[in-house]
């Protein structure tokens, strides 16, 4: 007779893995649904979800920094861009008033007008020669260009509105005026109105510097060029017109015109001659027909 195998625990184990086995794999599998896999390879990495964490808080702090950097750059591209149209339109309008003055010769036409000032002050008779002009003229106008074109401090006294002009300075003055050959007789000259007196013993000229009646102011019309040699069209303001206004070009209506020939050498200007210019001003209603 057979003897029957006793049921012992070794015998029984196999059985109760495998009757154990579903059951903790069922809740494994419960688990892993409500936490996920907590096997070892698949643990959670916590300095990564802090520095993900982190990062998007840094990323919201500095969404606002960003947007005030867009606006600051975006204000100060427009700023950049005004001042460069600004920058745009003076340049435009420098060149444009460099180009018209460039037409129009006013910078040669105002030298002109400074330099020939105290001969139109004069009205002195036309000539062709320098020879031809009295001494008297010419002491009249070497004076009137120290007055007008000159600093006339080292020739006051007494601080009052009289100047002592030494005879040296006068005889100067004409050959800036009249060229370097230019010979004087120094003598009294003037009218009631405007007198200089000449003193023999101290060679000196009695003048006032507050003058305040004038002939003529020039107003240059025309500048034609031929070498060194210039014919300018001159234009005679009444004396109820102030000399400076001349020369600024103010509107008026000249008396007459003359023709000066002046010779520009070195930077230096010389009248060469002065004659009645045929010079006839354009009037509105010859422009229109």
């Amino acid at each position: 007779m057979a003897k029957r195998r006793k049921n012992t625990p070794q015998n029984r184990q196999p059985a109760n893995k495998q009757e154990n086995q579903p059951e903790k794999q069922q809740g494994e599998k419960v688990i892993d649904q409500l936490f996920g896999s907590l096997e070892p390879d698949s643990e959670p990495d916590i300095e990564s979800d802090i520095a993900e964490l982190g990062g998007a808080a840094e990323a919201e702090q500095s969404e606002p920094v960003s947007k005030k950097k867009r606006r600051f750059f975006f204000g100060f591209a427009v700023f950049v861009i005004i001042m460069a149209i600004i920058g745009l339109v003076s340049s435009v309008r420098f060149v444009a008033g460099v180009t018209a003055n460039l037409l129009d010769n006013t910078s040669l036409k105002n030298e002109f007008a400074a330099f020939i000032f105290p001969v139109v002050v004069n009205d002195i008779a036309p000539f062709e020669e320098v020879d031809e002009i009295p001494d008297s003229s010419k002491i009249s106008c070497a004076i009137w260009n120290i007055l007008l074109n000159s600093d006339t401090s080292e020739f006051e006294k007494d601080g009052s509105m009289g100047l002592t002009i030494p005879e040296y300075n006068v005889s100067a003055s004409c050959r800036e005026l009249f060229g370097s050959t230019v010979s004087l007789e120094h003598q009294t000259v003037g009218t009631a109105e405007v007198r200089f007196v000449y003193d023999e013993e101290t060679h000196t000229y009695s003048a006032n510097k507050n003058i305040r009646y004038l002939t003529y102011s020039p107003q240059i019309i025309s500048v034609a060029e031929d070498g060194d040699v210039y014919t300018v069209i001159v234009g005679y303001l009444p004396p109820t017109v102030a000399a400076v206004a001349g020369i600024n070009g103010l509107q008026a209506q000249p008396e007459k015109y003359m023709e000066y020939t002046i010779s520009r050498w070195d930077g230096k200007d010389t009248l060469m001659s002065v004659r009645f210019s045929d010079y006839q001003p354009q009037t509105e209603e010859s422009a229109a027909g």
